[in-house]
């Protein structure tokens, strides 16, 4: 159960902090039921209801520790292999559907290898690199302390030093 003033990652849509929870005063939703009412920490105009026995769109931001972990391992995460161009979207679709930043990270691997490949970018690409980079970094930038617009240098930056280390010890 979460509380007031938790930090939560709702959807793929970034970092949000639980407002208020209980029943909601619209006339068309059921007054019987609790909701958590989530305000994006980035956009005051941003708000969400969620019902407090769904536990699939929202979950607690990774940890610092969890942060670093996915940040040295994105090296060794494959990118998608879509076999077919028409079901790209909804492959994107499935592989975000849990919420969970190691498959955004293989989505963005994919975009980023895909315009890379091409020499520019698709607009459905476009969207969800977009929109992973967003939802990922806020959490990031939550997890880490770092804000948001670091987090891609913090990134590169971790990664090359990760890399470095680890090439120095094989040579040991």
């Amino acid at each position: 159960m979460l509380s007031r003033g938790d930090a939560v990652v709702y959807k793929c849509r970034g970092l949000y902090k639980v407002e208020d929870i209980g029943p909601l005063d619209f006339s068309f939703v059921d007054n019987r039921k609790q909701y958590y009412t989530l305000q994006s920490v980035e956009d005051a105009g941003d708000k969400a209801y969620v019902p407090t026995e769904d536990g699939t769109n929202i979950r607690r931001p990774v940890s610092r520790e969890e942060a670093l972990e996915l940040i040295d391992r994105i090296p060794d995460i494959e990118a998608l292999q879509v076999k077919n161009e028409k079901l790209r979207e909804q492959e994107y679709k499935n592989c975000i559907a849990g919420y969970c930043p190691e498959n955004w990270v293989k989505v963005l691997k994919t975009t980023y290898r895909r315009t890379k490949t091409r020499g520019s970018i698709t607009s459905l690409d476009r969207k969800y690199q977009m929109l992973l980079e967003h939802a990922l970094y806020s959490e990031f930038s939550f997890a880490l302390g770092i804000p948001a617009e670091d987090i891609e240098s913090f990134i590169a930056e971790h990664i090359e030093s990760f890399i470095a280390e680890h090439v120095e010890t094989m040579k040991e």
